[in-house]
């Protein structure tokens, strides 16, 4: 199934399982950014600490700039998860562009995972390994 425009802003994969959360994501909207925190933050109930994987493939400059709709979602739900690791899955400039944002204020955003990492979409597999992996 892949995401349009006019569908959810994310999609839950069949790899999510206990503190294992894997979605693809497409647009950002304010909607699906609740969405996505409600989901976060009950996993976070169950778990404590949980791993995301998030594939964004075919991401534009237009993709992009629509994840803006998230400053405001990470500011009232951040404090309600906790994200050990986070594994960032893509084949664009600007999802890696996005992830690179993300990963310099990590020391001061409320959604700041202890480790994240970015892969190539070749390397999905190896991503989710890193996220199965004990530490």
């Amino acid at each position: 199934m892949s995401i349009t425009a006019s569908s959810r802003m994310f999609e839950v994969l069949d790899q999510t399982n206990e503190n294992l959360i894997a979605i693809r994501v497409g647009r950002g909207t304010r909607a699906g950014y609740q969405e996505l925190y409600s989901l976060l933050v009950e996993k976070s109930d169950q778990y404590e600490r949980i791993h995301v994987y998030e594939e964004v493939p075919g991401w534009t400059f237009t993709t992009f700039l629509t994840h803006l709709h998230g400053v405001v979602p990470d500011l009232k739900y951040g404090p309600g998860f906790d994200i050990d690791r986070y594994a960032a899955v893509g084949d664009s400039r600007w999802a890696k562009l996005l992830y690179d944002w993300w990963r310099a204020i990590r020391p001061i955003w409320p959604v700041a995972p202890d480790e994240m990492r970015y892969f190539p979409m070749k390397d999905r597999e190896r991503a989710l390994d890193w996220l199965r992996e004990e530490h």
